[in-house]
This record gives structure tokens, C-alpha cells and sequence, in this order.
């Protein structure tokens, strides 16, 4: 299933194959995981269910 991260506070999304390498992806190189939120790509904004570090 892919993954894609939004950035919090930019109109910014990434998208990857999978939740464990957009996690690390935003980790890594897009300033921490604290400024994004992990939500499965294709979902609708209303049926989103964001997964961060607090509740994956």
C-alpha cells in the first residue's frame, strides 16, 4: 500500500511504496517526523486517518 507525507504547515506532499520509507524518508532528510503526517495515499481528506509518531 503506498504512503504519502504532508507537511504540516506547507501545502507540500511526498508520496513513497511504502508507511516505513515515508517514515524514514521524513526522519531523515525532510527535517524529523514532528513537521509531517503519514496518511495513505489515495485516501480521501475526509477518510484520512493521519499516522505520526503518536499513533501509527
Amino acid at each position: 500500500m503506498a504512503y504519502k507525507i504532508k507537511h504540516r504547515s506547507r501545502a507540500q506532499e511526498v508520496r513513497f511504496p511504502t508507511q516505513a520509507a515515508a517514515e524514514q524518508y521524513a526522519a531523515q532528510f525532510a527535517g524529523g517526523l514532528r513537521n509531517w503526517t503519514v496518511v495513505e495515499a489515495g485516501r480521501g481528506a475526509q477518510e484520512a486517518a493521519p499516522r505520526d509518531e503518536q499513533g501509527r
